[in-house]
Protein backbone atom coordinates (compact mmCIF):
# COMPACT_ATOMS: atom_id res chain seq x y z
CA UNK A 1 0.00 0.00 0.00
CA UNK A 2 1.73 3.30 -1.00
CA UNK A 3 1.45 6.98 0.98
CA UNK A 4 -1.36 7.74 -2.13
CA UNK A 5 -3.94 5.35 -1.02
CA UNK A 6 -2.92 6.18 2.60
CA UNK A 7 -3.73 9.86 2.10
CA UNK A 8 -6.90 8.42 0.33
CA UNK A 9 -7.79 6.65 3.14
CA UNK A 10 -7.75 9.40 5.45
CA UNK A 11 -9.04 11.79 3.87
CA UNK A 12 -12.39 9.73 2.97
CA UNK A 13 -12.48 8.91 6.32
CA UNK A 14 -12.01 12.34 7.66
CA UNK A 15 -15.11 13.42 5.23
CA UNK A 16 -17.23 11.10 6.98
CA UNK A 17 -16.19 12.06 10.59
CA UNK A 18 -16.68 15.99 9.91
CA UNK A 19 -19.87 15.15 8.08
CA UNK A 20 -21.04 13.06 11.52
CA UNK A 21 -20.01 15.59 13.92
CA UNK A 22 -21.64 18.53 11.26
CA UNK A 23 -24.39 17.10 10.19
CA UNK A 24 -25.46 13.85 11.87
CA UNK A 25 -23.99 14.77 15.41
CA UNK A 26 -26.12 11.50 16.85
CA UNK A 27 -25.34 9.33 14.24
CA UNK A 28 -22.27 7.97 16.24
CA UNK A 29 -20.93 5.68 12.80
CA UNK A 30 -19.60 8.55 11.11
CA UNK A 31 -17.35 9.14 14.03
CA UNK A 32 -16.30 5.43 14.65
CA UNK A 33 -15.62 5.45 11.26
CA UNK A 34 -13.86 8.73 11.10
CA UNK A 35 -11.68 7.33 13.96
CA UNK A 36 -9.21 6.26 11.15
CA UNK A 37 -8.31 9.51 9.80
CA UNK A 38 -6.00 11.26 12.36
CA UNK A 39 -3.76 8.22 13.25
CA UNK A 40 -3.02 7.75 9.65
CA UNK A 41 -2.56 11.33 8.92
CA UNK A 42 0.17 11.48 11.83
CA UNK A 43 2.01 8.99 10.33
CA UNK A 44 1.67 10.55 6.91
CA UNK A 45 2.82 13.72 8.67
CA UNK A 46 6.11 11.73 9.95
CA UNK A 47 7.18 10.44 6.76
CA UNK A 48 6.68 13.87 4.70
CA UNK A 49 8.97 14.77 7.46
CA UNK A 50 11.18 11.90 6.94
CA UNK A 51 11.41 12.53 2.88
CA UNK A 52 10.52 16.21 2.15
CA UNK A 53 13.11 18.39 0.62
CA UNK A 54 12.51 21.55 2.14
CA UNK A 55 10.89 21.17 5.45
CA UNK A 56 10.34 24.90 6.15
CA UNK A 57 8.23 24.73 3.09
CA UNK A 58 6.25 21.75 4.44
CA UNK A 59 5.92 23.22 7.57
CA UNK A 60 4.78 26.31 6.22
CA UNK A 61 2.11 24.33 4.09
CA UNK A 62 0.92 22.51 7.18
CA UNK A 63 0.46 26.17 9.35
CA UNK A 64 -0.95 28.21 6.60
CA UNK A 65 -4.08 25.43 6.18
CA UNK A 66 -3.98 25.24 10.03
CA UNK A 67 -4.89 28.96 9.84
CA UNK A 68 -7.07 28.63 7.31
CA UNK A 69 -9.46 26.53 8.88
CA UNK A 70 -8.86 28.27 12.16
CA UNK A 71 -10.33 31.25 10.81
CA UNK A 72 -13.44 28.32 9.28
CA UNK A 73 -13.70 27.63 13.39
CA UNK A 74 -14.15 31.19 14.27
CA UNK A 75 -17.11 32.05 12.09
CA UNK A 76 -19.03 28.36 13.23
CA UNK A 77 -17.60 28.13 16.90
CA UNK A 78 -17.14 30.54 19.70
CA UNK A 79 -14.92 27.44 21.87
CA UNK A 80 -11.17 28.31 21.20
CA UNK A 81 -9.94 24.78 19.57
CA UNK A 82 -6.64 24.82 18.28
CA UNK A 83 -6.98 22.35 14.96
CA UNK A 84 -5.47 19.31 14.30
CA UNK A 85 -3.15 21.07 11.73
CA UNK A 86 -1.94 23.31 14.35
CA UNK A 87 -1.33 20.44 16.04
CA UNK A 88 1.03 19.18 13.30
CA UNK A 89 2.39 21.99 13.07
CA UNK A 90 3.73 21.81 16.55
CA UNK A 91 4.60 18.48 15.77
CA UNK A 92 6.72 19.48 12.84
CA UNK A 93 9.02 22.07 14.82
CA UNK A 94 9.35 19.56 17.70
CA UNK A 95 10.71 17.15 14.96
CA UNK A 96 12.99 19.55 13.23
CA UNK A 97 14.71 20.20 16.90
CA UNK A 98 14.85 16.39 17.53
CA UNK A 99 16.29 15.52 14.48
CA UNK A 100 19.29 17.99 15.10
CA UNK A 101 19.29 15.91 18.53
CA UNK A 102 20.01 12.69 16.74
CA UNK A 103 22.72 14.68 13.74
CA UNK A 104 24.67 15.52 17.17
CA UNK A 105 24.78 12.12 18.35
CA UNK A 106 25.72 11.28 14.87
CA UNK A 107 28.38 13.35 15.12
CA UNK A 108 27.27 15.10 12.43
CA UNK A 109 26.53 18.67 12.24
CA UNK A 110 23.16 19.73 12.84
CA UNK A 111 20.62 21.63 10.65
CA UNK A 112 20.22 24.09 14.00
CA UNK A 113 24.09 24.80 13.94
CA UNK A 114 24.09 25.06 10.26
CA UNK A 115 21.38 27.14 10.27
CA UNK A 116 23.19 29.31 13.22
CA UNK A 117 26.65 29.72 10.67
CA UNK A 118 24.38 31.02 8.06
CA UNK A 119 23.60 33.83 10.45
CA UNK A 120 26.05 34.63 12.62
CA UNK A 121 29.18 33.66 9.96
CA UNK A 122 30.44 31.31 12.81
CA UNK A 123 29.18 27.46 13.86
CA UNK A 124 29.03 25.96 17.40
CA UNK A 125 30.97 23.39 18.39
CA UNK A 126 30.55 19.85 18.73
CA UNK A 127 29.67 20.08 22.37
CA UNK A 128 27.34 23.59 22.58
CA UNK A 129 25.53 22.06 19.29
CA UNK A 130 24.56 18.82 20.93
CA UNK A 131 23.84 20.99 24.14
CA UNK A 132 21.86 23.60 22.54
CA UNK A 133 20.40 21.28 20.05
CA UNK A 134 18.52 18.92 23.48
CA UNK A 135 17.63 22.11 25.65
CA UNK A 136 15.43 23.36 22.19
CA UNK A 137 14.22 20.19 21.47
CA UNK A 138 13.53 19.28 25.32
CA UNK A 139 12.28 22.73 25.83
CA UNK A 140 9.77 22.37 22.68
CA UNK A 141 8.25 19.04 24.12
CA UNK A 142 7.44 20.89 27.56
CA UNK A 143 5.54 24.00 25.65
CA UNK A 144 3.53 22.32 23.69
CA UNK A 145 2.69 20.17 27.29
CA UNK A 146 1.91 23.30 28.99
CA UNK A 147 0.16 24.96 25.63
CA UNK A 148 -2.00 21.62 25.66
CA UNK A 149 -2.87 22.36 29.30
CA UNK A 150 -3.63 25.77 28.71
CA UNK A 151 -5.63 25.55 25.52
CA UNK A 152 -7.72 22.79 23.69
CA UNK A 153 -5.79 21.02 21.12
CA UNK A 154 -7.35 18.91 18.90
CA UNK A 155 -5.94 15.17 19.65
CA UNK A 156 -4.22 17.28 22.76
CA UNK A 157 -0.47 16.39 23.76
CA UNK A 158 -0.69 12.47 22.50
CA UNK A 159 -1.69 14.32 19.59
CA UNK A 160 0.97 16.30 18.64
CA UNK A 161 3.56 13.75 19.93
CA UNK A 162 2.46 10.64 17.78
CA UNK A 163 4.07 11.76 14.43
CA UNK A 164 7.01 12.89 16.77
CA UNK A 165 8.08 9.51 18.30
CA UNK A 166 6.98 8.06 14.90
CA UNK A 167 9.89 10.04 13.22
CA UNK A 168 12.06 8.84 15.57
CA UNK A 169 13.41 5.88 14.23
CA UNK A 170 15.07 5.17 11.04
CA UNK A 171 14.06 1.57 10.14
CA UNK A 172 10.58 1.48 8.90
CA UNK A 173 9.50 -1.45 11.02
CA UNK A 174 10.82 0.52 14.35
CA UNK A 175 9.12 3.07 13.21
CA UNK A 176 5.81 0.57 13.00
CA UNK A 177 6.17 -0.31 16.57
CA UNK A 178 6.26 3.22 17.93
CA UNK A 179 3.87 4.16 16.23
CA UNK A 180 1.36 1.43 17.25
CA UNK A 181 2.44 1.32 20.82
CA UNK A 182 2.26 5.62 21.15
CA UNK A 183 -1.19 5.42 19.22
CA UNK A 184 -2.24 3.06 22.23
CA UNK A 185 -1.01 5.25 24.91
CA UNK A 186 -3.20 8.56 22.91
CA UNK A 187 -6.49 5.51 23.17
CA UNK A 188 -6.16 5.16 27.06
CA UNK A 189 -5.31 8.95 27.73
CA UNK A 190 -9.04 9.76 25.65
CA UNK A 191 -11.05 6.92 26.88
CA UNK A 192 -12.47 9.20 29.35
CA UNK A 193 -14.20 11.49 27.50
CA UNK A 194 -13.73 9.83 24.16
CA UNK A 195 -14.20 5.69 24.41
CA UNK A 196 -14.66 5.55 20.61
CA UNK A 197 -10.90 6.15 20.08
CA UNK A 198 -10.27 2.50 20.52
CA UNK A 199 -11.17 2.43 17.26
CA UNK A 200 -8.10 3.81 15.44
CA UNK A 201 -6.30 1.30 16.76
CA UNK A 202 -7.95 -0.43 13.23
CA UNK A 203 -5.07 1.93 11.35
CA UNK A 204 -2.34 -0.51 12.85
CA UNK A 205 -2.73 -3.06 9.93
CA UNK A 206 -3.29 -0.39 7.16
CA UNK A 207 0.03 1.47 8.30
CA UNK A 208 1.53 -2.34 8.53
CA UNK A 209 0.69 -2.51 5.06
CA UNK A 210 2.45 0.17 3.81
CA UNK A 211 5.49 -0.21 1.30
CA UNK A 212 6.90 3.18 1.75
CA UNK A 213 6.45 4.03 -1.58
CA UNK A 214 4.60 7.36 -2.67
CA UNK A 215 2.29 5.57 -5.25
CA UNK A 216 1.64 6.43 -9.33
CA UNK A 217 -0.47 9.21 -7.97
CA UNK A 218 0.66 11.99 -6.02
CA UNK A 219 -2.21 14.62 -5.78
CA UNK A 220 -0.27 16.29 -3.39
CA UNK A 221 -1.73 19.82 -3.81
CA UNK A 222 -5.15 18.30 -3.97
CA UNK A 223 -4.94 16.72 -0.11
CA UNK A 224 -3.77 19.75 1.20
CA UNK A 225 -6.41 22.01 -0.79
CA UNK A 226 -9.18 19.39 0.40
CA UNK A 227 -9.25 19.53 4.33
CA UNK A 228 -10.07 23.50 4.59
CA UNK A 229 -12.46 22.89 1.47
CA UNK A 230 -14.47 20.13 2.81
CA UNK A 231 -15.13 21.99 5.73
CA UNK A 232 -16.43 24.98 4.49
CA UNK A 233 -18.56 22.44 2.38
CA UNK A 234 -19.99 20.83 5.56
CA UNK A 235 -20.22 24.21 7.92
CA UNK A 236 -21.93 25.93 4.56
CA UNK A 237 -24.57 22.83 4.33
CA UNK A 238 -25.38 23.02 8.00
CA UNK A 239 -25.92 26.63 7.73
CA UNK A 240 -28.18 26.42 4.81
CA UNK A 241 -30.06 23.27 6.78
Amino acid sequence: MSSFVLKLIAAVTMFIDHMGLILFPHQMIFRVIGRLAFPIYAYCIAEGFRYTRNRWHYFLRIFILGALCQIVYAFVDDHLLLGILISFSIAIVIMALCDSVKSCLRGEVSRLNRLIGKVTKKQLSADADRILSTVLACASIVLAFVLCMAVDVDYGFFGIMLPVLTSFFDDRGQRFVIFSTALLALCIDMTAGFTIQYWSLLTIPIIAAYNGKPGKYRLKNFFYIFYPLHLVVLYGIDLLL
